[in-house]
């Protein structure tokens, strides 16, 4: 375990690049942890030991970002103290620091606007009109298939739109589940298996059924499913507006909510990495509270 008492930020620095290179993020991710925690010790003082800096010390770095001549977005500043966060924790478990200074920093609530989501009354009417809309005259059943994949797995509007039909598990006939894959080598970490309903496969193969579907099983665009939703769905429902990122967050929100998932299992669901997660959690409790 490194000794604490004489280990400078600079050669933090260099060593949590190091790690960051290890990490199966993307490019950008990796350029934005890092560009942060120099920007901070730059500010700081690279020479000085990383035992010395406090959470009061961050929370007073983190005001002077947002009041300095060159003020960073809300966006900006939030991910500056997810990118704090991250680079405290790892010094922590690496052995640098007996106590993580970063981790009792709440994000503020009014750093990011709160994503949209729908109550409880509201995924009834939303799954109710989705069921109404597949039954009528042109059985247009797309929009049930979708709304049912989001909410019981959290995918994202862009995973949902690349399933192909071999995505589809259908190995255990009483737990079904769907693949997430991603081709690129830094997005690997993303790929997972989710279980979906017996109801929701049969939904999807009523649609690969009647839309005849080869290899693709949405063949639309996320736009003409999105509009979909706002023209049709979200009309019956009686709610403004309807996108797959408040299905998302709905799916997100109700495993939060439940004793049954846990953290990691919260990560992996939802595809997210550890800087992911930790932003996504901030905004579930604050939705929570």
């Amino acid at each position: 375990m490194p000794n604490s008492s004489n280990v400078l930020l600079k050669d933090v620095l260099t060593d949590y690049t190091d790690h960051l290179q290890r990490r199966a993020i993307s490019e950008n991710t990796r350029k934005a942890f890092a560009g942060d925690i120099r920007i901070f010790i730059r500010d700081f003082g690279e020479d000085r030991p990383i035992y010395k800096v406090t959470g009061d010390q961050i929370r007073d770095w983190l005001a002077r970002q947002e009041r300095s001549q060159h003020a960073s977005s809300p966006k900006s500043v939030e991910r500056r103290l997810t990118s704090l966060k991250v680079f405290f924790d790892w010094a922590h478990t690496a052995g640098y620091l007996a106590i993580n200074p970063a981790d009792p920093i709440a994000y503020r609530p009014m750093l990011d606007p709160l994503p949209d989501y729908l109550t409880e009354p509201q995924t009834l009417a939303v799954v109710s009109a989705a069921q109404h809309v597949a039954s009528g005259e042109k059985l247009e059943i797309r929009p049930l298939t979708a709304i049912m994949l989001v909410l019981e797995t959290g995918m994202k509007k862009s995973e949902v739109l690349n399933l192909t039909l071999a995505d589809l598990d259908r190995s255990n006939p009483e737990s079904p589940a769907v693949w997430v894959r991603y081709k690129q080598r830094h997005l690997k970490f993303k790929n997972r298996s989710l279980a979906i309903s017996k109801d929701c496969l049969r939904v999807i193969d009523e649609q690969i059924t009647h839309f005849a579907c080869i290899d693709r099983l949405f063949t639309c665009t996320g736009r003409n499913i999105e509009y979909l939703f706002n023209r049709r769905i979200a009309v019956l429902a009686n709610i403004p507006s309807l996108t797959f990122e408040m299905l998302r967050w709905t799916s997100a929100l109700v495993d939060y909510s439940s004793d049954d998932v846990n953290d990691d299992q919260m990560r992996h669901k939802y595809g997210l990495s550890p800087a992911g997660w930790l932003e996504m959690q901030a905004k579930l409790e604050r939705i929570k509270n």
